[in-house]
């Protein structure tokens, strides 16, 4: 039974959701970290089994932070008399109606869903086999589902589940129906801060000082915060001691290194015993201190292991660091800081409100969604019928992003920086020019933006602009990270490897270095003759590349767009290929077929895989087109990715990539088709195609049957009910009749 306490606003949904459950099988639970769901949950599971006995429930749980832990202790304390264990206690349970199960994912291989602990050896579903054999009712709860989706969808669809209830702070899946608890609800119950303060100080620390020098000056901000925060807790008579998180995205030795010595100049070494890291294979001795209210950490340095549902109603400050050039700030780590230490409001903004100190400037509210939201991946077997085709297959054997000549990379970078920022058509570049053609910053100062106000809601934080910047003179030592974000970020626009862009960036832009030795005479006498910018100290140069990115990676993007490239060509393997004997496609977990396309070479392809976003419109249209059309005989989708599928190979300006045309087709006479589906026109005229690279993969198929004239090919494109054709030339315009043509005209040729 059910002993704990629950709010009324908890009540209200938990009352909800056994009539959702009743109605639909599966159920979103949409609640803001704080708000005691897994309280409510445990209510949930008490009143469900009164009316289902013959019930077993399975709670998923990631294992970061050891969150299965902390809910089934939170669930033994507001239950009793409702076994509950672990997955081990489940897979030895004989009679496991009426029990409550916590399973940490990460102790299940997923792909033989064999229990990983020495000696044993049991099988999870054969566990699950058993239960339906004996007309057990599996109930699958799956927490923090956001973090852990795809791994949650295969249990899903292998367990088979009477219901599912997945519960996130921020949910990506999109159930039968959504239970939300608002954060308002949650405010108003003195469960969570009343408010999200964003870079308190921060603008008025630039005011005073001229400059922000970096993330970590954002320690000094908090620090100072949580000395306010705790001298308010003595003044009450409070034993809380407010602790402060540091989140590094990436977990970089250099970086946790930098704020390791930065907290020591401050006061607080490692051996102060107030300084926690919580790192892989790194965690403190007695993690205790951490959530105890009154432990004895003041600062927690973390990756992500303590990132999802993760409880310590003490932490009330959050600095963010950087380690890349541009990052976002997911809203989702704000409910880390938001639970009240009490449970209570205490009348005083300062201890109200919960405290984020960080220089990203854009916030995104949860993870993007996928096809996994929808679709169930599920294997066909090629029919017997099908036709026995063998086209020739191209594949890289190896890349060739480091058979690039680094010459070519500094001529054609030079060319398109010429054509775009020459405004005297000299052959060099001015700053002044580059500054009113483009906007180019220059100087020896990083540019920096960033978000202050305060937020009463998650949601509220998405509305927040950027009201304050900036600068810091660089370091080319502590500003290593963003340097080589940046370096990175421009390399991959172009396709090439990293120290081949470096190069032809130094080269272009960067100081002189004509009397280093490790440079040949040629070498040095290329420099000077392709030198841009002639005066630029290593300082400026790569200050110039950290607030220049995204206008560099613009002009690379169109270089490799647009441009062809001298390379030193890696081998094409070339083999024969045939329709593979399985394959795997996406099909809709919800909606079943109600129409098995008969010319596609697998067995029971149904119009369930047909839905966007799993096809395109296009791929939708052509498919129905080929099932109607007399003179089609034979359906193949292609793959996108994998040595199983059919590719060719097509070229960018510096590299060569995959291509695998969408469709493989034969007709009712033999002839066989290569086909490539692309968006068609959107309602002004324009294009509504998206890929970039169209015309360099047109181009490549084109050549491709010019060596293979057995071969039919072309591009479709949707436009309304009508699809058209291309195999002459490639345009973006899809009113020129002269070359988009009516499938239907083409094929009857």
């Amino acid at each position: 039974m059910f002993t704990g306490d629950i709010i009324p606003f908890q009540s209200k949904h938990e009352e909800s959701l056994l009539r959702k459950c009743a109605d639909h099988y599966e159920v979103i639970l949409y609640a803001p970290t704080g708000s005691g769901k897994t309280v409510l949950v445990s209510r949930f599971i008490d009143d469900y089994l009164d009316e289902n006995p013959n019930t077993v429930f399975l709670w998923l749980c990631p294992g970061a932070g050891g969150l299965e832990r902390q809910s089934q202790d939170t669930f033994e304390a507001v239950t009793s008399g409702i076994p509950d264990g672990d997955v081990y206690s489940f897979i030895n349970d004989p009679d496991p109606r009426g029990h409550v199960f916590f399973i940490n994912w990460d102790k299940i291989n997923k792909k033989s869903n064999v229990v990983l602990r020495e000696g044993e050896h049991k099988d999870l579903m054969t566990k699950v086999l058993h239960c339906h054999n004996d007309g057990i009712d599996i109930f699958m709860l799956i927490d923090e589902e956001h973090k852990y989706r795809d791994t949650a969808n295969e249990y899903v669809a292998n367990i088979q589940p009477v219901h599912v209830l997945r519960i996130s702070a921020t949910p990506v899946s999109k159930g039968d129906a959504v239970e939300e608890i608002k954060d308002d609800e949650v405010i108003a119950a003195g469960l969570i801060a009343s408010g999200i303060s964003i870079n308190e100080g921060v603008s008025q620390a630039i005011q005073e000082n001229n400059n922000l020098d970096d993330d970590l000056q954002l320690l000094e901000l908090a620090d100072k915060k949580r000395k306010e925060i705790l001298a308010e807790y003595d003044k009450r008579g409070l034993k809380i001691r407010p602790l402060v998180l540091i989140q590094f995205p990436n977990g970089r030795e250099d970086w946790i290194k930098r704020v390791k010595d930065a907290l020591t100049d401050m006061g607080y070494p490692e051996t102060s015993g107030l300084v926690a890291s919580w790192f892989s294979g790194d965690h403190p001795d007695n993690p205790e201190q951490i959530s105890n209210l009154d432990g004895q950490y003041a600062f927690l340095l973390f990756k992500q292991a303590i990132a999802t549902g993760w409880d310590c109603p003490r932490a009330k400050i959050l600095v963010k660091l950087r380690e890349g050039g541009t990052e976002r700030f997911n809203i989702q780590t704000i409910g880390r800081i938001r639970r009240m230490p009490e449970r209570k409001h205490y009348g005083l903004a300062l201890l109200d409100n919960c405290y984020l100190y960080t220089l990203d400037n854009e916030f995104t509210e949860g993870m993007t969604t996928s096809l996994s939201d929808s679709f169930y991946t599920y294997q066909y077997r090629r029919k017997l019928t099908a036709p026995n085709l063998l086209l020739e297959k191209e594949a890289l054997d190896g890349s060739d992003r480091f058979a690039v000549n680094p010459e070519a990379v500094v001529k054609v970078v030079r060319k398109a920086m010429l054509k775009a920022c020459d405004l005297n058509g000299d052959g060099v570049l001015e700053k002044d020019e580059m500054e009113k053609t483009k906007g180019y910053i220059f100087g020896t100062k990083l540019k920096t933006s960033a978000i202050e106000g305060v937020a009463r809601t998650t949601h509220d934080m998405l509305k927040l602009n950027s009201i304050f910047g900036g600068e810091h003179q660089i370091n080319n030592h502590d500003d290593g990270f963003i340097i080589r974000d940046a370096k990175r970020r421009i390399a991959a626009a172009i396709g090439v490897d990293e120290n081949i862009s470096n190069n032809a960036l130094r080269v272009l832009f960067g100081p002189g270095d004509y009397y280093n030795p490790i440079f040949s005479d040629e070498e040095k006498e290329f420099e000077r003759k392709n030198k841009l910018l002639t005066d630029m100290s290593l300082r400026e140069y790569n200050a110039f590349l950290v607030n220049n990115k995204e206008r560099l990676i613009e002009v690379f993007e169109q270089i490799s767009l647009n441009e062809i490239g001298e390379i030193k060509e890696t081998t094409i393997k070339k083999s024969h290929w045939g329709i593979p004997a399985y394959q795997y496609y996406n099909q809709h977990k919800k909606m079943k077929a109600t129409k098995v396309y008969q010319k596609n070479v697998y067995d029971n392809y149904g119009n369930n895989i047909l839905i966007a976003p799993n096809r395109t419109y296009t791929e939708i249209m052509f498919e129905e087109w080929c099932e109607g059309y007399d003179k089609v005989k034979h359906v193949y989708k292609n793959g996108d990715k994998g040595e199983d599928f059919f590719s060719i190979v097509y070229r960018r300006a510096f590299r060569r990539n995959h291509f695998y045309p969408d469709y493989i087709i034969q007709t009712t006479d033999g002839q066989i088709w290569i086909l490539e589906a692309k968006g068609g026109m959107t309602a002004d005229g324009s294009s509504n195609n998206i890929d970039k690279y169209a015309g360099k993969k047109f181009e490549s198929l084109k050549e491709y049957c010019s060596r293979h004239p057995e071969l039919h090919w072309g591009f479709v494109r949707a436009v309304g009910t009508q699809l058209y054709i291309s195999n002459t030339v490639w345009t973006e315009d899809m009113t020129n009749d002269k070359v988009w043509k009516p499938i239907e005209i083409v094929f009857t040729q």
